[in-house]
């Protein structure tokens, strides 16, 4: 039988020793996590979730927490129910430990929240590097062992990003799969709930748990034949051998750090010993022509969202999360209508394109995290491979593959089309067995001294 009131205190222990030099949590309170642990101890739960720890990003709701959304002021003082994907992840036994921390209403890639806190990316004790974002906290209380796994979104490439930085599991599902209930919106038509973990099986048994049996293609957008199901033990146990990967001609490549183009071609490799089949392809749709019609699609649903906030409490706000929402005030109605309308259409295209390959494969990121002095928050050197999924609504899942010449982590991207999470993990559980990248750990202790 797990024992969560020993788990719990153990938890709380490292969070109290580390997350001061980490700030990964926006919210622990050890009284709400040890009565958590008496309802599981309760319980009795079992399964392959029973016992591990999870982090909440603080966009979604845990009852009787607030739900600040990186805010200074709470958007939720008091919640009154678990969101949906928390519940089911604790209902087969998991264990909430609080709420990671954010970027303000999660609109941000490099992890950065002025009005309230920065988590350090836990892999440079000598220079304080960016986390990635918005789901920092989540992903820096997953890779410094603060946590087992926890609960990111990806609305422009949230969950993949901080994946990346920080050397973890990250998966975006296919809008629809998750349900959405009880989290923050930033744009409906881009959001999704995905987990985070060291490993592509657990985010696999994860995802398990939190799918939602209804799910179905989701307007707007083309149907596709619907392929709702996913089976975790029938994805992990499946061979990569003979799956055709689309890979990026080396013109994809051009501005990618040597580190980081390096380890993307070891990786190919390493897929292809493993018996798929690689086909270098340009992808019917640029992956950097969907940053910037998917960011204005952002920018004018989170202010039309979010303006109410704004105008109250727009004084104790970010700064730049202010300037990017603000920004959504310039695109119109009729500039929403069109952009849903040609993402439709790309949709289609790039839908019929991919009929002839399983995945495509791509660096997550194209660079290793930078120095949070050296942040420009004017620029979006993360979004360039990641904001096709969100845009063209595909799964994708961010695995870790080497590492630049500091030790900072490089990570893989593996996408397919929608509903098909399940090929993205047969390959990505693959290539983690038959390499070393997952078990690699940050040394905390010299953070905290």
């Amino acid at each position: 039988m797990t024992d969560f009131a020993r788990i719990a205190e153990t938890a709380l222990d490292r969070i109290a020793r580390f997350d001061p030099h980490l700030r990964a949590f926006a919210l622990v309170e050890p009284e709400w996590v040890r009565e958590e642990a008496w309802k599981q101890d309760r319980a009795a739960a079992k399964g392959p979730l029973a016992g591990r720890t999870l982090a909440v990003k603080d966009l979604l709701d845990l009852r009787g927490l607030p739900t600040g959304g990186g805010c200074r002021t709470a958007v939720v003082a008091d919640a009154p129910a678990h969101a949906a994907a928390a519940a089911s992840l604790m209902g087969a036994g998991m264990l909430a430990l609080g709420k990671a921390n954010t970027v303000e209403l999660a609109f941000g890639t490099w992890g950065i929240n002025r009005a309230t806190t920065t988590p350090r990316n836990p892999w440079d004790a000598a220079t304080v590097r960016v986390p990635g974002g918005s789901s920092s906290g989540s992903a820096v209380a997953v890779a410094a062992g603060l946590a087992d796994a926890a609960l990111g979104t990806d609305t422009g490439g949230s969950i993949r990003i901080p994946s990346a930085l920080n050397n973890i599991v990250g998966l975006k599902p296919t809008r629809g799969r998750v349900p959405m209930a009880g989290c923050l919106p930033l744009c409906p038509e881009l959001d999704t709930i995905g987990p985070m973990a060291r490993t592509v099986e657990e985010v696999a048994r994860m995802l398990a748990v939190m799918r939602d049996p209804a799910a179905g293609p989701v307007e707007p957008g083309p149907k596709l034949a619907r392929q709702a199901r996913f089976d975790d033990g029938e994805a992990l146990a499946a061979s990569p051998r003979g799956l055709v990967l689309a890979v990026l001609p080396d013109r994809f490549l051009d501005g990618v750090e040597g580190a980081v183009g390096a380890a993307y071609l070891a990786a190919l490799a390493r897929l292809e010993a493993l018996g798929a089949r690689l086909v270098e392809v340009a992808p019917a749709i640029d992956p950097v022509a969907c940053v910037e019609p998917s960011g204005l699609l952002m920018a004018g649903r989170a202010w039309r969202l979010w303006w109410e906030r704004i105008e109250r409490y727009g004084s104790e706000m970010d700064g730049g999360v202010l300037g990017r929402l603000r920004g959504g005030q310039d695109v119109t109605d009729t500039e929403l209508s069109r952009l849903i309308r040609v993402q439709g259409q790309e949709q289609t295209r790039f839908y019929a394109w991919a009929q002839d390959y399983d995945v495509l494969l791509t660096p997550t990121v194209p660079l290793t995290a930078p120095a949070l002095a050296d942040a420009d928050e004017g620029r979006l050197p993360f979004s360039r491979y990641v904001r096709i999924a969100n845009w063209l609504d595909l799964p994708g899942l961010a695995v870790p593959c080497g590492v630049d010449a500091g030790g900072m982590p490089i990570s893989l991207q593996l996408l397919s089309t929608p509903w098909r999470e399940g090929v993205l993990v047969t390959l990505g559980h693959a290539y983690q067995c038959d390499t070393d990248w997952a078990d690699r750990r940050p040394d905390i202790n010299r953070l905290a001294g």
